[in-house]
């Protein structure tokens, strides 16, 4: 009876247990679980206040320039499994790894573009509003807000395909100085991100159009660089 029971609560329950796991994680301190709605990766837990990453669940703290590189989970780490272990089963393992850790960030862009695609449907009404706080303002002045959205939403597709170019990228230098240039990438990017969806009254145009001169500027060096990369 009570495996009937729950063989038909799972039938009931599974496709809300599966948007849970798919669109929540639980915060690395306290295991809260947390819904991401922006497409920022900078989370913070609600119930504990933990910083931390939304792609590798580091602690924030650890992506500032003091750690040597603000965004440094794009390169992935083979670490300690890397033995030289040659076994069939110790290699596939190896693979899988490396495998998941492209897919996961791939799926993290693919998430925050479908984010930086509502905000831009959501844009004009926050452009209004913004510029009904300053009598002063024309719609000139507040078109900066568009822009930004609008390359969001580039620069994520962009980083999405960037780990599937890094994952059959074999030449190790080559793969060292692409991850630079999408380490940079996401990191203005990822500022950006803040910075676009930070409360109206907070905003600061200024800083919002200098980081969007900067991702621009970023996300043509990637592509560049795919682009006489592929050409060799």
């Amino acid at each position: 009876k009570l495996l009937s029971q729950w063989r038909e609560k799972c039938r009931n329950e599974s496709e809300t247990a599966n948007w849970i796991l798919a669109n929540t994680k639980p915060c690395p301190k306290c295991s809260s679980r947390i819904e991401k709605n922006q497409g920022c990766n900078h989370m913070t837990c609600s119930s504990c206040r933990y910083e931390f990453c939304w792609i590798c669940m580091g602690a924030w703290a650890d992506h500032g320039s003091n750690t040597g590189g603000y965004y440094k989970c794009n390169k992935f780490d083979a670490g300690t499994e890397d033995n030289g272990d040659q076994s069939d089963a110790a290699k596939a393992k190896r693979e899988l790894n490396r495998y998941l850790h492209y897919y996961k960030r791939f799926h993290g862009h693919a998430q925050a573009q479908d984010f930086a695609r509502k905000s831009v449907k959501e844009t004009e009404q926050r452009m209004v509003l913004l510029q009904e706080q300053n009598s002063t303002n024309t719609w000139a002045d507040v078109e900066f807000l568009k822009t930004a959205n609008e390359l969001l939403v580039d620069c994520r597709k962009v980083l999405k395909y960037t780990y599937v170019y890094a994952y059959y990228l074999t030449d190790k230098q080559k793969l060292s100085l692409f991850e630079y240039d999408q380490e940079m990438l996401e990191r203005f990017t990822e500022k950006l991100s803040e910075l676009s969806e930070k409360p109206l009254q907070e905003m600061n145009r200024i800083e919002v159009v200098n980081q969007t001169r900067a991702v621009d500027r970023f996300m043509k060096n990637v592509l560049k660089y795919v682009e006489e990369g592929m050409e060799d």
